[in-house]
This record gives C-alpha cells, sequence and structure tokens, in this order.
C-alpha cells in the first residue's frame, strides 16, 4: 500500500517484505506497504532507506516495486524500518505545490497550456505553450504569493465517479478510473497528480522565477519555492557582498563595472588574436612550389581563416593551410584564392576525413577539418600531392 499517496508527512514506517531476489539491475525486495515515492510526474523518487541500506533504485511495474540495495537481501529480516530523508521530501513537496499554483494562475490569466514538467534536486520548471512578457510574469508571481498567502488547505482526494462529476475547478477534467488521485487547493485548483504535497499553501512560503527561457513557440518558466528559495537567495547575497568587494563598487554599480570589464577582456583578446594571425603569416613555409604551411599552438577558427587570406596575398596561387595543435588534434583551414575545379577544398577535407579518421567540410576555395595529432605528417604528404 502507498501510504505516501494519502499522507505525504509520513516519514517512516516498518514492514515487512513480501518478496526479495536478483534481476539484471541487482538484488531487490518488495514491500507490503511503503512511504517511499518511486517518482514519476516530473517529481523524482524519494532518498531512502531501508533498514539502513540505502535504496539505490526504484523500479515500477504495474503490479509492485522494486526497490534495489547493494546488500545481500537475503540477510534482511521479515520486518523492516523504511525511512525517508525528510529535507528532501519537503522541499519537493513545496517546489510541487508551488508548481501547481504557478502554472494554474497562468491557465487562468493567459489561457496557457502546461505542455512539460520537471523537478530535480537543484532546479524546477514547466513549460507553457504561450509566450508572456515582463509585466504578465510579475503578474502571475503577484498572484501566485497571494494564493500561497492566502493559507489555502491543499487536500488530497480519492473521489467516486460522482464526486468526480461535482468538482468544478477543473481546467480539464480527468477520466475517472479506480483510484484516482486528486489533489485540490480549495476553491483554486483542482487537477489529478500523484506526487506528494503540503497540506497548507503557507507552507510554500513563496514563489520566484529563477530563469525564463523563451522557444520558438514556447516558454519555459525555472521557479524555486520554499526553503530552496532562500536557501539560493542566502547563496546569491554572498556571491553579491564577494563580487562587490572584489569589484571595489557598490552593488549598483556591479553591471557597469562588469561591461567594462568584459570591454576590457574583449580588446585584449582583440590584440592576442591579431598577435596570433601575424604569426601564423610570420610562419608561413613553402614545403613545395604549390602549398604553404603555417602552425601556432592555441589559437581559434577565426584566426586560422584570417591568416589565411593573409597568406594567400603573399602567395596567391598555392594552396594555403593553418592549423593549431593541442595534445590530441590538429585543426586545419585550407583556403584557395581561385578555386581549382580539379580538386575543390570541400571534396580534398572529406578524403582526407576518410584517410586520417577526421571530420570536417567546405566549399571549392575553403574549410575547415580536424584529425588525430598522429596523423599530421601523413596529412602534410597528402596536402602536397
Amino acid at each position: 500500500m502507498e501510504k505516501y499517496a494519502q499522507n505525504s508527512y509520513l516519514t517512516e514506517i516498518e514492514t515487512t517484505i513480501t518478496e526479495r531476489g536478483k534481476d539484471e539491475i541487482g538484488n531487490f525486495v518488495c514491500l507490503k506497504e511503503t512511504v517511499v515515492y518511486p517518482g514519476g510526474g516530473g517529481q523524482p523518487a524519494d532518498c531512502a532507506w531501508i533498514a539502513g541500506n540505502p535504496i539505490l533504485k526504484i523500479q515500477k511495474t504495474a503490479d509492485s516495486v522494486f526497490y534495489y540495495l547493494d546488500i545481500d537481501v537475503e540477510t534482511l529480516p521479515e520486518k523492516v524500518l523504511v525511512k525517508i530523508n525528510w529535507e528532501q521530501r519537503f522541499d519537493f513537496m513545496q517546489q510541487h505545490t508551488g508548481q501547481h499554483i504557478l502554472a494554474r494562475v497562468c491557465e487562468d490569466l493567459f489561457q496557457a497550456r502546461i505542455t512539460k514538467e520537471q523537478m530535480t534536486l537543484k532546479d524546477s520548471f514547466f513549460e507553457i505553450d504561450v509566450k508572456l512578457d515582463k509585466t504578465q510574469l510579475q503578474t502571475a508571481l503577484k498572484r501566485s504569493n497571494e494564493i500561497i498567502r492566502a493559507q489555502k488547505q491543499v487536500s488530497i482526494l480519492f473521489p467516486t465517479e460522482e464526486e468526480l462529476a461535482k468538482e468544478t475547478l477543473f481546467t480539464a477534467p480527468p477520466k475517472y478510473f479506480k483510484d484516482l488521485r486528486l489533489i485540490k487547493i480549495a476553491d483554486f485548483d483542482i487537477i489529478g497528480c500523484g506526487g506528494t504535497h503540503v497540506k497548507n499553501t503557507a507552507e510554500v512560503q513563496a514563489i520566484a522565477l529563477t530563469q525564463v527561457k523563451e522557444h520558438k513557440k514556447t516558454t519555459t518558466l525555472h521557479f524555486a519555492c520554499g526553503n530552496r528559495l532562500l536557501q539560493q537567495f542566502e547563496t546569491n547575497q554572498k556571491q553579491l557582498t564577494a563580487l562587490t568587494l572584489q569589484a571595489n563598487v557598490p552593488v549598483d554599480g556591479l553591471a557597469l563595472a562588469f561591461q567594462e570589464q568584459q570591454q576590457t577582456i574583449k580588446f585584449y583578446q582583440g590584440q592576442v588574436a591579431l598577435y596570433q594571425v601575424n604569426e601564423l603569416v610570420a610562419n608561413a613555409k613553402e614545403l613545395t612550389p604549390h602549398f604553404i604551411y603555417s602552425e601556432i599552438t592555441d589559437t581559434e577558427a577565426k584566426e586560422l581563416q584570417t591568416a589565411a587570406k593573409k597568406i594567400a596575398e603573399i602567395y596567391p596561387d598555392k594552396l594555403i593551410c593553418t592549423a593549431t595543435s593541442d595534445e590530441d588534434s590538429l585543426r586545419y583551414h585550407l583556403y584557395l584564392k581561385t578555386a581549382d575545379p580539379k580538386r575543390p577544398i570541400g571534396q580534398v577535407i572529406r578524403t582526407a576525413n576518410q584517410k586520417f579518421a577526421g571530420r570536417g567540410g567546405g566549399s571549392p576555395t575553403k574549410g575547415d577539418g580536424t584529425i588525430p595529432y598522429l596523423q599530421k605528417d601523413a596529412l602534410l604528404r597528402f596536402l602536397q600531392q
């Protein structure tokens, strides 16, 4: 029996092992009763222990729930104590109830449809099929926190078919089936759900958005509630304090200081790139009458391309190869000022890929490729042909 489905606040139970064995996953037991949420509906499984042994994996089937342990399960007694990590459980209860509230507010205010939802130990989010501007998001958060502060009762219901038909808060009523489980927030929301929840919206404490990601047709709302929100706030405040001390500016000056720092970094990156291009040009060697090669370490594809064009101004009728290397690979750029119909660059690189386990491609006059560094000499011999 799933005790967590009736009472999310149960943290431990003494129960009987009904089955024990080993399969392709590992050693497992099945239990007569459980307080352990097995995961599902976007909510992860509980962190829990059986007779003091951590549950490594939970596998739920139509008939049973298998709990996998890293011990010889034959040594376990018939009756065992099953215990969950309450701090983690309550965190998920806060996040899950907060998600119900914010999602329903978005449905009511903006006719949004929830298309995806997920909770992890560090992040919670759901996706809606509309795009919301800053004002709409602020309105949704304000309304959600009003619901939280209103101390509305959160109930677990197992309705009969007749009772289900009388409920009027649904946005999309579920079809009735045996053991249908509903989560109801008094006079505000009701929805079919198998997860764990708080008893009163006040226990959610507060909800805030941590990130908003806009996609082509949808929006993903990342959020935090309750204790998790407080912990994130404290962490952010410590980081903010450290940044202001390091930058020697007040909080409201951090954005400008960061912008100035980025401009300085960008300037010096440009200087380094210019130096690398000049080095590639200076290092260019005529290996054959028609082939020029230059290589330096630790540069980017853009610099390889720029240098190749500059070298081609000096050697306009030759195949130019600029390259950079690390311990494992050689990245190279090929360039011809004028296309050679007999030897288009893109085809040369594709042939090199086959010969030297590389990757890349290009057009008739230019292209980029990567090969294992041990194949460098073989590549150069191939390009000189």
